[in-house]
């Protein structure tokens, strides 16, 4: 099991004798975050996520979260979280699950560091890093589903398709093809088609009978989310996609390679695409620009190809990775990479 990386929380999930428990007004802001987290996953209302000014401050809200969670889950009264609720937190299935570093590594198993952490820090940006996050053709794409939100119009939903269906067909066919074998093959035939099966003017389906931003549909691709291994699919896919559009950002940026840069970057990538990202970079880069006047100046061009009913969004999207504490200063490394361009050179 991957650990989450913040101490207390690790030797309470493994039921440390020395562990204390999380309480109310606790100053351990890194631990609380993971609650608050966990709790949001498993359904509990109104917790503040890592943009909240007051995320890792465990006031009433939370305090009144965990109860809900430990009466929900027949456990003693209290409104502290011990090893067992903690347990409970990461064990129980969740019911609105979102990438967080507690979810990541305790429940998914994948280690919160390197692109694991960044793509949980865009997953939040993007959609409040809910897997079943939705987008249903208010950009004129059809629909735009899960972490990074793959898109039916540029050809990425059939991607996330796929994936899932790779990690187990039986399900695939249980969940998004309704318990029928050709409804699931040909949803992924639909979404391969140019422009995804949709019309590119307006987004609307091309055949009536995979119309994916209605019902059976919706309900399906929530269902989909819900289900632990295709959760793990989002995250490798989108592991894989970064990876791509990394290789191609340290090709042209080299030196942005911190990892607050590196998160910027691939955010751009992911909301433009990596040619997009690219024309950004290109249009705004002057040799000896400091890097932090860099960044603002492609995030504020960002802002200004963003059609007006979204630049708002975008645009406090950007600050957040320019300001965030999430995410640091220093050099950028991801072991995954690491490993891969060793193999690379061996070869």
């Amino acid at each position: 099991m991957a650990l989450c990386g913040v101490s207390r929380v690790d030797d309470l999930n493994a039921g440390a004798a020395t562990a204390s428990p999380i309480v109310p007004g606790d100053p351990d802001v890194e631990s609380v975050g993971v609650i608050q987290d966990l709790l949001t996953g498993q359904g509990q209302k109104g917790l503040p996520n890592l943009l909240s000014p007051v995320y890792g401050s465990f006031g009433p809200l939370t305090s009144a979260a965990v109860q809900g969670f430990r009466t929900q889950q027949s456990l003693s009264a209290g409104n502290q979280v011990d090893s067992k609720t903690l347990q409970s937190l990461v064990q129980s299935p969740a019911t609105a699950p979102i990438a967080s570093r507690g979810y990541l590594s305790l429940t998914l198993n994948f280690a919160y560091s390197g692109l694991a952490k960044i793509l949980s820090v865009v997953a939040q940006m993007e959609g409040a890093g809910k897997f079943s996050a939705l987008n249903l053709n208010t950009d004129k794409a059809g629909l735009s589903f899960g972490l990074i939100q793959w898109a039916q119009k540029p050809g990425r939903l059939t991607e996330i398709l796929n994936a899932f269906s790779a990690a187990s067909a039986a399900d695939f066919v249980r969940i998004l093809g309704g318990g029928d074998p050709n409804v699931a093959s040909g949803l992924i035939a639909h979404t391969r088609q140019p422009g995804g099966g949709i019309d590119p003017a307006t987004g609307q389906t091309t055949d009536p009978a995979f119309d994916l931003i209605n019902d059976p549909w919706v309900s399906r691709f929530r269902a989909a989310a819900l289900w632990v291994p295709f959760q793990q699919a989002q995250v490798q896919t989108g592991l894989n996609d970064f990876r791509g559009s990394l290789t191609q950002i340290q090709q042209y940026a080299p030196q942005l390679s911190s990892e607050r840069a590196v998160a910027f970057m691939l955010d751009l990538a992911n909301q433009f695409g990596n040619g997009g990202a690219h024309s950004i970079y290109q249009a705004l880069w002057q040799p000896g620009m400091a890097i932090p006047d860099a960044l603002q100046a492609m995030a504020n061009e960002s802002v200004e190809r963003i059609q007006d009913p979204w630049k708002a969004g975008t645009q406090a999207r950007r600050q957040h990775f320019l300001t965030t504490d999430f995410l640091s200063d220093a050099a950028f490394s991801d072991s995954a990479l690491t490993l891969q361009a060793s193999a690379d050179a061996a070869a």
